[in-house]
């Protein structure tokens, strides 16, 4: 009996770390960074009552309804791609589906997977009125995330447009109900998020069966409200 304790014990830590090495969860952004409007007085404070309701993350329903963003809807934002070029909410309105993959820079799922991402993002903007892009999180937290995101966008070389979000306002408050990286969303041309954000990594077939779902659901949405 006691053999057989240990053996499915293993097996649940093999399971455990197999699922940690797919995606990067939020927590791993280093703690400096994720508060760094807060002291250390107040982050030990979070600290303590995180252990007294045992680590349990607040649900959707336990928060302030109305201190939250819309998840259903993307904020209004501003962000620069990695030419310098401004772009906005305006931009999304351009196409029945723009396909938005978040990431941050310390997250390593995020940068390995952005090599596929290169030949995914070609293939879906041969569609017309599909548009690909991507977010990156955490370039203005510091000096060292923007040198990162530099450093990064240098070697990948991605033949979409990179956004460097800004973190801020209402996009903060949707950004900070991502627990999950990467993760990938799709929204219609009003800015209306569709369909289930896809977790993880996109290089999977299963995976990007879901984002071409929800890429055709937005088309139907943005064409149904011309």
């Amino acid at each position: 009996m006691l053999g057989l304790l240990l053996a499915a014990c293993q097996n649940n830590d093999k399971q455990a770390n197999d699922e940690k090495m797919k995606n990067e969860t939020k927590a791993e952004i280093p703690a400096e960074k994720e508060d760094q409007k807060t002291d250390k007085k107040e982050s030990e404070e979070k600290e303590e009552n995180s252990k007294e309701t045992d680590n349990k993350e607040m649900t959707m329903e336990e928060k302030d309804p109305s201190k939250m963003a819309d998840k259903n809807t993307l904020p209004n934002f501003t962000a620069k791609d990695q030419d310098g070029n401004q772009f906005t909410n305006e931009d999304i309105a351009k196409n029945d589906a723009t396909v938005i993959n978040l990431w941050f820079t310390g997250c390593s799922a995020c940068v390995e997977e952005m090599d596929e991402l290169n030949n995914i993002a070609d293939e879906l903007k041969k569609d017309d009125g599909v548009d690909f892009v991507s977010m990156c999180t955490d370039v203005n937290y510091d000096d060292s995330t923007k040198e990162a995101y530099q450093r990064i966008i240098k070697d990948k070389n991605p033949t979409y447009k990179a956004l460097a979000v800004d973190y801020e306002g209402d996009m903060k408050d949707y950004l900070e109900n991502i627990f999950v990286y990467p993760t990938t969303i799709v929204v219609d041309k009003n800015g209306n998020v569709i369909g289930d954000p896809v977790e993880g990594s996109l290089v999977s077939e299963d995976q990007q069966a879901k984002l071409k779902e929800n890429i055709k659901k937005a088309i139907e949405s943005s064409q149904a409200s011309k």
